[in-house]
This record gives structure tokens, sequence and C-alpha cells, in this order.
């Protein structure tokens, strides 16, 4: 976890430019469709990053609560929000495998591009499950199953992306009902040091609690 804690740390100032390499801002659209604005909706974005979905639920929810295990990347995104003039984000440092929020405490809980990154991604679907409120709706969104080795070491993903299948398996075990797991119509695009060029699908997985 500390290299994984390093590596977004040192490229935090860098990571909206490099961001877009790797997955569109289309995505946020992909990700968000279907909900229309509420102000008694609390939101939790888990692997916030620098608020690529946190800024966005802010603009349609009463409040977000944006978790990230990086200092740095939460600065950023701190600084965006500002700039962006919106003031209902909550910041917390905190892993998915541990989310520092009490039990059954939002409405809906997004993650995008992280669970990859997570060492036993059922413990973190496990998490997501606790905090949301009865009736609350997960979306997850991620690369698609790979064999990209590089990216374990240069990009520090401890899983090269998931199957449909187990990502509904893991929805299920935990309690979620209503899942679907889709491919997004997107690709996250990424070239090694070497010049081995990645181009994965990116699926949407939705259920409810």
């Amino acid at each position: 976890m500390d290299k994984i804690i390093n590596y977004f740390d040192n490229i935090a100032h860098q990571w909206d430019d490099l961001r877009k390499c790797y997955f569109p801002d289309a995505l946020k659209a992909k990700a968000t469709e279907g909900l229309v604005h509420n102000k008694n909706i609390i939101a939790a974005d888990i692997g916030t990053g620098t608020g690529f979905l946190a800024l966005e639920l802010a603009k349609v929810s009463h409040s977000v609560i944006a978790v990230d295990v990086s200092t740095e990347m939460l600065r950023m995104a701190q600084r965006k929000a500002r700039q962006e003039g919106l003031s209902n984000l909550l910041f917390i440092r905190g892993e998915m495998q541990n989310i520092p929020l009490m039990d059954e405490s939002v409405d809906i809980v997004f993650t995008n591009m992280a669970l990859h990154h997570v060492d036993d991604p059922l413990k973190g679907i496990q998490e997501m499950y606790r905090i949301l409120k009865p009736d609350g709706s997960i979306t997850i969104i991620d690369v698609e199953k790979h064999e990209f080795q590089w990216a374990k070491e240069e990009m520090r993903d401890v899983w090269l992306g998931f199957e449909h299948r187990e990502i509904a398996e893991w929805l299920q075990i935990v309690g979620f009902k209503n899942i679907s797991v889709e491919f997004s119509g997107y690709f996250a695009k990424a070239v090694s040091k070497e010049g081995s060029k990645a181009e994965v699908g990116i699926f949407v997985a939705k259920a409810k609690k």
C-alpha cells in the first residue's frame, strides 16, 4: 500500500493530464447517467483521485464525501473544488478496504478506476455495501481483464482488470441486487516505458443494496 500511496502522491500534480490519456471525460456522463439533482442525496466517491467524479456528483447532490489514500491527490481535488466554487464536498484520507465512514451513511457510492489498486476487491465492495443506506446504489467503473503485466510495476496496478462475471459475483456475495455489468463503450489507453501500447475496455457495474 505504501508504494501505491507514494506513486499517487508523486503524480498528483500531473494526474489530470495523465488521466486524459487513460480514460475519457465522457466517462463522467456514463457514470452519472440517470442521476437527477436531489438536494437530499449524500454521495461517496471512493478513490476519488483529483475529484474526476466527485466534482460532478457535487453538482447534483446535497453533499459528497471524497475518499482517497493519497494526501496529494486530495489536495488537488480540494483546489479544483474551490476553483469551481463547490463547497459541498468533504475530503477524507482513507482506504477502500477500511472506509472511514459510518454504516448506512450515504445514498450512493461510486468508485472509478480504483478497484484494481486494491489488494482485496471483495473487501472493498463489502465496505461500500456497509456505508450504503438501504436501497442505496453502487457504481463501479474499472478496466476489463487484460494481460499487460508492466502495468503492475509502472502504474502500481494490483489487479490486471476484472472479468464481468467476477465483479457480478462479488456484488452478489456481499448482498447487492439488480446487478448489471456492461462494457462502457470506452477504452483505457496507456503506453509502457518500452513503448508497449495497451488499449483495454472499461466496464460500468451498477447494483442496489
